[in-house]
């Protein structure tokens, strides 16, 4: 139950991890579908390129998604055309197509084996009157959708209509396709090699880890929350939010599907499973986490007789306008890249990261590097999405400092070396 469907059929050993100092021309931090893709494209390229990944390359949040690669991610195109215009939207909605053609090519030339199908997205409500907005939409983007009532399964469902051209995948079996490939090239990989701080001395970035350092010329950071990028404001440009994903043996229904109303629900299938994502909140929202992952099961339990046989959480980062910040970090530094805040859509965004960012470590021209640039501006719409989220992010700070359990209660502790918080309720557990 705790591990996730996507683990299960992957044996593949772990690779050694850094325990020297090295120099490198271009260094990535993170080894999940980002952080791949960019060695991926780089790997034929006359640089000497690292990756290192903190644990095992793959077994971040990429193994705890969903494997959805679709352009239709609830209204996420209306929400920014809301804050800059239609035609960013448009670009963000091209962007994602753009995505799902780069990976469909990746697969089929080089003969992955990663369960990948063509499927049907749908988008569906109980009620909410977006869909009309993002049916607009679509029509003004020259988009074709096909008008249904319901889903191919029963689920509760008042409106939808559905899409082609998207798929479904295995994620890790890709990713570990893709490492094999790396591999075989001149790119490095090290596991179990977690950076714990950047430097920058001689125009050359220093990368410490625990049992070396790393001089490079660039620094892609694909971390799934880039903490120790000072420079870049990340944690007021993002904030996370808390998903929970269930599975259950079921028949194969060949489609995609997410709602557009609170709570928000996706579906998906792999081989004979069915797995159902759901009750997502912000992390500032909701501190005990077992009421909101049971009312996912209690949902499931409501509509279908069969066993969940795993279950997971997984953390999203989120940004204060709905657009990914891939590219430089910013002007002060041009050779610090980074990609992070997928909103929930790392798979689409994790292959487009790869191909911005290693566009842009090549100083090749790619026509989404401004859409998706950090240090992109500002507006009111955006400021107001930003001062609410950092209010929330503030609000819970504030609270845990000023209202502390009393210390015989809470505490901080080291087990095993490793710095752990314990808390006893009042059953003494």
């Amino acid at each position: 139950m705790q591990k996730t469907l996507w683990t299960q059929d992957i044996k593949e050993k772990a690779l050694p991890s850094l325990n020297h100092d090295i120099n490198c021309d271009i260094l990535i931090i993170g080894g999940g579908i980002a952080g791949l893709s960019t060695a991926f494209k780089l790997r034929e390229e006359n640089y000497k390129t690292i990756l290192i990944d903190k644990g095992r390359v793959g077994y971040g949040v990429t193994s705890k998604t969903t494997g959805k690669l679709t352009y239709m991610q609830d209204d996420i195109y209306t929400k920014i055309e809301s804050i800059y215009n239609f035609d960013t939207a448009k670009r963000y909605l091209h962007s994602q197509i753009d995505a799902i053609k780069i990976v469909t090519n990746i697969i089929l030339e080089n003969k992955i084996d990663c369960d990948f199908q063509n499927v049907h997205s749908y988008v569906f409500e109980n009620g909410s009157s977006s869909i009309e907005k993002l049916r607009d939409f679509l029509i003004r983007a020259n988009i074709t959708f096909y008008n249904t009532k319901k889903l191919p399964i029963s689920f509760p469902c008042n409106d939808a209509f559905y899409v082609k051209n998207t798929a479904v995948f295995h994620p890790l079996k890709y990713l570990m396709k893709l490492k094999k490939i790396i591999l075989d090239s001149h790119v490095k990989i090290y596991e179990n090699t977690k950076a714990i701080d950047l430097d920058i001395k001689d125009n050359r970035y220093i990368v410490k880890t625990e049992k070396g350092s790393i001089k490079a010329t660039k620094v892609i950071v694909c971390t799934h929350y880039p903490f120790f990028v000072i420079p870049g404001l990340i944690p007021f440009k993002i904030h996370q939010n808390r998903s929970y994903v269930v599975v259950s043996k079921e028949d194969n229904n060949n489609f995609s599907a997410i709602n557009i109303d609170k709570p928000t629900f996706s579906i998906r299938y792999h081989k004979d499973y069915m797995l159902l994502g759901g009750y997502s909140h912000d992390l500032s929202d909701k501190l005990d986490y077992k009421i909101e992952e049971d009312k996912l099961i209690n949902f499931y339990k409501n509509l279908y007789a069969n066993r969940i046989l795993y279950k997971w959480q997984v953390h999203d980062n989120m940004t204060n306008d709905y657009i990914p910040l891939i590219g430089k970090l910013n002007k002060k530094h041009p050779n610090l890249l980074i990609a992070t805040g997928f909103n929930k859509w790392g798979m689409t965004n994790g292959v487009l990261a790869g191909d911005i960012l290693a566009d842009i470590a090549l100083n090749k021209y790619n026509k989404y590097e401004k859409l998706f640039n950090p240090s992109r501006g500002t507006n009111v719409n955006k400021i107001i999405n930003l001062v609410a989220n950092n209010f929330k992010i503030g609000k819970m700070y504030i609270g845990t400092k000023l209202f502390k359990p009393k210390l015989k209660e809470a505490f901080i502790t080291r087990i095993d070396g490793v710095k752990c918080g314990i808390y006893i309720d009042k059953n003494n557990k």
